[in-house]
């Protein structure tokens, strides 16, 4: 107790007001933490528990909150796809060029399936074969 306030009130307004402070600045981590000492906060509301029960009680509810967010919110890449050069490409829009080639960003690339698409034409890119778009003109 700290100047007659409970543990769990400690515990459960700290965790609301790490919460809170979420809202205001960027990233998605204090959401974790607070809701690890609310959680806290919680149980020695019903169950008194010695400092080393409490801290590991807050360890492991933590842990598990971050645990389940990486699984939950964390993109996945695509089998085979991940640090291949063409990896981000599908779907975003270029200009087909002169000599079987699109620009997309600011990289030129081997292209197919435009058709009898002119140069300066916009394309989408559909798939990626190797290094070679294969692109339809949109």
């Amino acid at each position: 107790m700290l100047s007659g306030i409970p543990a769990w009130a400690i515990w459960t307004g700290l965790g609301l007001l790490l919460m809170a402070a979420e809202t205001l600045l960027p990233g998605a981590f204090l959401i974790w933490v607070g809701a690890a000492a609310l959680g806290t906060g919680l149980t020695l509301a019903v169950l008194p528990l010695g400092f080393t029960a409490t801290a590991l009680l807050f360890i492991a509810l933590l842990a598990a909150g971050v645990a389940l967010s990486l699984r939950v919110f964390r993109p996945r890449a695509k089998a085979g796809t991940l640090n291949t050069p063409g990896s981000g490409l599908i779907g975003r829009h270029g200009t087909l060029l002169e000599n079987g080639r699109v620009r997309v960003g600011d990289s030129d690339w081997p292209a197919r399936g435009a058709g009898e698409a002119a140069p300066g034409t916009t394309v989408e890119v559909v798939a990626v074969e190797g290094t070679t778009l294969v692109v339809r003109a949109t």
